[in-house]
């Protein structure tokens, strides 16, 4: 059941995309980690984490502050598009399009789970949008075709799934969707670390951010999509201390990555070849969505009309790109 919709949109500031397909999905790209846990009654506990850590992790990471520039409303003025434009844009094309399908947000943050019960019926109860006429085999993973066919449309930017071949290789797992495509394969590497640092890290030590309100959390994602890492972050630190300061906030969650990566066997120099490039990102309060938003500023001012701003600065990006792909990371642009 759930019919597509005749016309999908995306809606985001000064720009009103509509399409008759899925084809404006086609603007994103994203790392989507998973993490699984050793036990399956696990997961609740484990979820709780994962969706504090979606804000600031995207915080780190944003990445599209700008639509190709023909997508931009008619006569829009360029200041009013930096001013007013978000730092990751890819949230609201998946949010927009995808929701515009449905009669229910299953684009969204999700709610917390309480119960691993009660994450497979969040899967199961969800809204249908494509036929569930799966062909059962005699594999044991054939057992949940359906559920997992199903799952294939739970969009949520964190979300419970259950996978495995045989009953041995039985697991639940935390799919992360917040965090977008990097400049290089090392920032990658380093945000995707980063976030399996964190889940140890923080679930070791039952830090006190998992106390932090699930609308605080909520909210702190929304503020990193407008505002990246100048958003107002709310986070509980280790030692109890409630702050709204993105610096204090990623710092400590980025410490609590190391500690959880060491933990698990990695060394001191392996730990810092992985977490240096997202602390540089802190420490000089830029991100590739920053350093794109330079880089338009810069072209404006030297009397670029937007599209050519825009344009250019993506020029930039591929050459920079090209050069440090495979044995560079950003800090080196």
């Amino acid at each position: 059941n759930g019919d597509l919709a005749d016309t999908f949109r995306v809606e985001a500031p000064h720009v009103d995309i509509a399409a008759e397909t899925l084809m404006p999905e086609s603007l994103i790209t994203s790392i989507q980690p998973h993490y699984q846990m050793q036990q399956a009654m696990d997961l609740p506990r484990c979820f709780t984490y994962a969706l504090r850590l979606a804000g600031p992790l995207l915080a780190l990471g944003v990445n599209a502050p700008f639509f190709p520039p023909d997508l931009y409303a008619d006569g829009v003025d360029p200041e009013t598009v930096l001013a007013e434009g978000w730092q990751e844009n890819r949230i609201a094309v998946f949010e927009s399009v995808l929701n515009t399908a449905t009669e229910t947000d299953k684009v969204a943050f999700p709610e917390e789970i309480d119960t691993l019960e009660g994450a497979i019926h969040r899967v199961v109860d969800d809204e249908v949008i494509v036929p569930m006429d799966v062909d059962r085999g005699d594999r044991f993973h054939d057992n949940f075709a359906t559920l997992r066919r199903k799952h294939g449309t739970f969009w949520r930017w964190v979300r419970p799934v259950f996978g495995g071949a045989s009953r041995s290789a039985a697991n639940a797992r935390i799919e992360f969707r917040p965090l977008p495509a990097q400049p290089t394969v090392r920032d990658s590497m380093a945000l995707t670390v980063a976030f399996a640092g964190a889940m140890e890290g923080l679930t070791r030590t039952e830090h006190p951010v998992g106390d932090l309100p699930w609308e605080a959390a909520r909210e702190n994602f929304y503020r990193a999509v407008r505002n990246g890492i100048d958003a107002d972050i709310e986070w509980i630190l280790a030692d109890g201390t409630e702050t709204t300061d993105s610096t204090a906030a990623i710092t400590d969650l980025l410490d609590h990555a190391a500690e959880g990566l060491r933990a698990v066997g990695l060394d001191d120099e392996a730990v810092d070849a992985y977490l240096q490039p997202l602390m540089w990102r802190v420490d000089n309060r830029l991100t590739p969505a920053g350093w794109k938003r330079e880089q338009v500023r810069g072209r404006l001012d030297d009397g670029d009309p937007l599209a050519e701003a825009i344009h250019g600065m993506q020029r930039a990006y591929i050459d920079n790109q090209s050069e440090t792909l495979i044995d560079g990371d950003f800090r080196e642009w």
